[in-house]
C-alpha cells in the first residue's frame, strides 16, 4: 500500500512520491501507485482501482504525468448497502468489463463477449476483473535519429490515434504493456521506412500527408489483438541546427534579393507619391479658395433673400396680430353682452322661484302646524277617554276586592300604627303613661283635666289610624293605577 511506512520511504522526493496525486491538475487517490518505467511521450499502463465506482475518477487523468490508463483491474465491484454488500454491479459507461468466476471468464451480452455499461446483478461468486476503455486513446511519442533519402539525422514527432474494439483479445493475447512496447517497434519501423524515401528538402512535407497505407499495415497486425487505429499523423519534423541555418540561409537568398528590389521600388514610388501628393495639395488649396469664394457670394445672396423674408414675416405677423387682437375685441363685446342678458334671466328667474318657494313653504308650514294641531288635540281626547275608562275600571275593583283586603288592610294599618308609636317612643322628651297612672298622680281637682287628656289621647290614637288607612290606601292604588296607564 501507498500509505505504508516503508513502501513510502522507498519512494522518491518531490512531486512524484505520492503517484497517485499528479494528475493533470487533479488530486484523486482512487487507484493504486504505478510502478511501471517511464517512456518517451505516451507510455499505456494498467491501473489497479480500490473500487469499481473510481473507473470515472481516472478517465482522462495521466498518473505521474506520461501515463495513459488502458485497462482498469478493480479491487472490489458490489455494491455495499450500509457495510453488507449487495448483488447489484453498476459497471461504469465507456468502459467494457470483463467479468470472471474463480479465474474464468464469464461471457456477457455485447458482440465481443464482454459486459455492457449499466446495472447487472451478479452472483456473488462473481467479480469485475477487468475494464477496457473504448474511448479514442491518443499515442504521442517522438522518434529519434532518423535517416532520411541523402542520409540526414532528423527527428520526428507523432501522434497516432487508435481504438479497442474487442477488449478480451487485448487483454489476454498482448496487455497494455506490451502493447505499448509493439506500438512503438511497429510504428518506429514505418516511419523510419517513410523518412528512408524521402531527401531532406522533401522532409517537412511528411507534416499532414496522406498515411492511409501505414494506417492499413498496422490495422492488419493490431487486428488480432482487438486493435484498430483510425490516424496516423507526423505532428513535426527537426533537422539538426546547423542544417537548418544552412537552409535556411539559402532559403532567404532570394528573398532578400526580391526584397532589396522592392524597395527600391517602393523608393520610387515614395518620391512619385510625395510629388503627387504637393500637386494635389496645391489643387486643393485653389479649389479650396475658389469655393470659399463662391461659397461667400452665396452667403451675401443668402442672408440678403433671409433679411428681405424677415421683412415681410414681420409686416403679416403685424397685420396677422392686428386682426387677431380686433377678432378678440368682437368675441369679448358680443360675450359680455350675451352674459348680461343670461344673468338678467338667471336673476327674474330665481326671484320667481324664491317667491313661488316661500308660498309653497308658508303653506305646507300652515298645514303641518294643523295637523300637528289636530293629532295633539285627538290624543289628549284619547288620553282623557282611557284615563276616565282607567279610573272607572279601578274603583270598579276596588269595590268588588274591598271585603276581601279588609283584613289585610287592618293588619297593615296596625303596624303602621305601632310604626308611630315606636317614633313618638324614640323621642328623648317623651314619656309615656297608662291611665291608671295619669288617674293616680293627678289630684282630685284634675279629674276633668285628666279626662279631657285621656280623650284627647283616644283622639289621636284614632287620627293615626285613619292617616295610616289613607296612606296604606294610596299606597296600593298608586302602583293598579301606573299598570292601567301603561295599558
Amino acid at each position: 500500500r501507498l500509505h505504508s511506512p516503508a513502501l513510502r520511504a522507498a519512494l522518491p522526493s518531490g512531486s512524484a512520491a505520492d503517484p497517485c496525486r499528479e494528475t493533470m491538475g487533479n488530486s484523486y487517490s482512487g487507484y493504486e501507485p504505478v510502478y511501471a518505467s517511464k517512456k518517451d511521450g505516451t507510455t499505456l499502463i494498467e491501473v489497479h482501482l480500490k473500487h469499481l465506482q473510481d473507473a470515472h475518477g481516472i478517465v482522462g487523468l495521466r498518473p505521474q504525468g506520461n501515463f495513459t490508463p488502458v485497462v482498469l483491474s478493480p479491487q472490489n465491484s458490489m455494491i455495499k448497502c450500509c457495510i453488507f454488500p449487495c448483488f447489484c454491479v453498476a459497471i461504469p459507461s465507456g468502459f467494457s468489463a470483463i467479468v470472471t468466476k474463480f479465474g474464468a471468464v464469464v461471457n456477457g451480452d455485447e458482440e465481443d463477449e464482454t459486459w455492457s455499461p449499466g446495472c447487472h446483478c451478479f452472483s456473488p461468486l462473481y467479480s469485475v476483473d477487468k475494464l477496457v476503455s473504448r474511448q479514442l486513446i491518443t499515442f504521442d511519442t517522438p522518434i529519434k535519429d532518423c535517416k532520411t533519402a541523402n542520409f540526414i539525422t532528423v527527428n520526428l514527432d507523432v501522434m497516432l490515434q487508435f481504438e479497442i474494439i474487442r477488449a478480451k483479445d487485448f487483454v489476454f493475447k498482448i496487455g497494455a504493456e506490451k502493447f505499448d512496447d509493439y506500438l512503438r517497434a511497429s510504428q518506429d519501423e514505418a516511419l523510419r521506412t517513410l523518412a528512408n524515401q524521402t531527401e531532406l528538402k522533401n522532409i517537412f512535407d511528411l507534416c499532414g500527408q496522406n498515411t492511409d497505407h501505414i494506417v492499413q499495415e498496422m490495422n492488419a497486425k493490431f487486428d488480432q489483438y482487438g486493435v484498430k487505429v483510425h490516424n496516423f499523423t507526423v505532428k513535426n519534423v527537426r533537422i539538426p541546427q546547423e542544417m537548418a541555418a544552412d537552409a535556411e540561409e539559402k532559403t532567404l537568398f532570394d528573398s532578400k534579393t526580391t526584397r532589396d528590389h522592392m524597395k527600391q521600388k517602393f523608393d520610387r514610388q515614395r518620391v512619385q507619391i510625395d510629388e503627387a501628393k504637393k500637386k494635389l495639395k496645391e489643387e486643393c488649396d485653389n479649389h479650396g479658395m475658389a469655393a470659399e469664394q463662391q461659397a461667400e457670394v452665396v452667403k451675401n445672396q443668402a442672408m440678403k433673400e433671409t433679411a428681405e423674408v424677415v421683412s415681410r414675416t414681420s409686416r403679416d405677423i403685424q397685420e396677422l396680430e392686428a386682426n387677431r387682437d380686433n377678432d378678440i375685441l368682437a368675441v369679448l363685446s358680443t360675450a359680455e353682452l350675451e352674459d348680461s342678458k343670461q344673468k338678467a334671466q338667471i336673476l327674474a328667474l330665481e326671484r320667481e322661484m324664491n317667491s313661488k318657494t316661500q308660498a309653497e313653504c308658508a303653506r305646507i308650514r300652515a298645514e303641518a302646524q294643523a295637523y300637528a294641531k289636530q293629532q295633539e288635540t285627538d290624543a289628549k281626547i284619547e288620553v282623557a277617554q282611557k284615563m276616565a275608562n282607567g279610573k272607572q275600571a279601578l274603583s270598579l275593583a276596588e269595590g268588588e276586592s274591598s271585603e276581601a283586603f279588609a283584613l289585610r288592610r287592618a293588619h297593615q294599618a296596625e303596624l303602621k300604627r305601632l310604626d308611630i308609636l315606636q317614633e313618638v317612643t324614640l323621642k328623648p322628651l317623651t314619656k309615656i303613661a297608662t291611665s291608671q297612672e295619669n288617674t293616680v298622680g293627678l289630684n282630685a281637682d284634675n279629674m276633668a283635666v285628666t279626662q279631657v287628656a285621656q280623650q284627647g289621647l283616644e283622639a289621636l290614637r284614632a287620627k293615626f289610624a285613619e292617616v295610616t288607612a289613607t296612606s296604606l290606601h294610596k299606597l296600593e292604588y298608586k302602583p293598579l293605577q301606573q299598570a292601567m296607564q301603561e295599558a
